[in-house]
């Protein structure tokens, strides 16, 4: 589980930093207008999914930044309150500078680090290197090359060079190959079998990924994600629901391949109005379930030989359809 997401608020205090989050997000997605489908369907998804309190939007009223200094005077809320207002902000068709001038104001308020903000300056100002920049140094890509070549050595910093290069890795792709050969239900094999059903390839081929990428296609294999856009943004908030990593960052990348057209990956074409909020959201919920992180802090290759079941019981990954099945949980 994330430690930036894991506590929660004490009892006396969730309903109204729950309703002072909601009001803020009702106060960026208000910005110029009535707020949007998109930004509605994100309030709704956040207050269900991580808030998990039954609070009607319509008994809201939208908060200044001075109103949610007030309302809020815990840091860790403050934080996770500026980073979905952000989220939301990024979602909208046209991000604006109005919504900018509000959440500058609610970082100068709350009097906290104001790096989501300073992302969504980058997006507007159409300074993508920065945004990709911001990713790589804060997301989860970061932590899975590091742990990568904690568990490799000298060897996996070649494999990773070899791979951007676009120079094939025999050795490295037999070994990937080779777990044809372990049983059927483990983990490797079914990793294989997303790789091969996908038309992917494996590290080492022509066109594979670097070896750390490994991990993500794991999450999508343990998660029960499929590679639409959708459910890249999907996989990426279960990601940021257990990872060590800033959260906001790592949903970012998904943000920006799929949603902001910007490329967060050379791997793939960057694309524009794919991401559901709801998607994203449940896939955070499902995450913060997960008891290892399993981008910076877990070798894939001691579990491949394991069950893919045992490993899920294992780090309590529970199938996607019952996440959010009983918000009372």
């Amino acid at each position: 589980m994330n430690p930036l997401l894991s506590a929660q608020p004490a009892p006396e205090r969730r309903e109204a930093i729950g309703r002072a989050g909601l009001g803020s997000l009702l106060a960026i997605a208000a910005e110029g207008g009535p707020p949007s489908p998109m930004a509605l369907r994100t309030i709704t998804a956040i207050r269900d999914h991580l808030i998990r309190l039954p609070i009607p939007l319509e008994e809201l009223e939208p908060l200044t930044p001075e109103q949610l200094a007030a309302a809020v005077p815990e840091p860790e809320w403050r934080e996770r309150i500026l980073r979905g207002m952000t989220v939301l902000a990024l979602l909208e068709d046209s991000p604006g500078e109005a919504r900018l001038a509000r959440l500058e104001a609610t970082a100068r308020a709350l009097a906290i680090d104001d790096a989501p903000v300073q992302a969504f300056r980058h997006v507007l100002d159409h300074q993508f290197n920065l945004v990709r920049l911001d990713i790589m140094r804060r997301g989860f890509q970061r932590g899975a090359a590091a742990a990568y070549v904690r568990d490799e050595g000298p060897a996996g910093a070649l494999q990773i060079a070899r791979s951007l290069l676009k120079q094939e890795d025999p050795a490295l792709a037999r070994r990937y190959r080779g777990l044809a050969e372990l049983p059927h239900g483990s983990l490797g094999r079914a990793y294989l079998a997303f790789i091969d059903a996908n038309g992917f390839s494996v590290p080492g081929e022509l066109g594979g990924p670097p070896p750390p990428v490994v991990r993500h296609d794991c999450c999508h294999v343990l998660g029960g994600y499929g590679t639409s856009p959708s459910e890249e943004c999907g996989v990426l908030g279960f990601q940021a629901g257990f990872g060590r990593n800033d959260p906001f960052f790592t949903i970012l990348f998904g943000l920006a391949q799929f949603q902001l057209g910007i490329g967060s990956t050379p791997v793939t074409a960057a694309e524009t109005g794919q991401a559901d909020p709801e998607v994203i959201f449940r896939g955070l919920e499902h995450g913060l379930g997960v008891t290892r992180d399993l981008i910076s802090d877990w070798d894939p290759w001691d579990d491949f030989p394991l069950p893919l079941e045992e490993v899920r019981r294992q780090y309590g990954i529970r199938p996607r359809q019952a996440v959010g099945a009983d918000p009372a949980a």
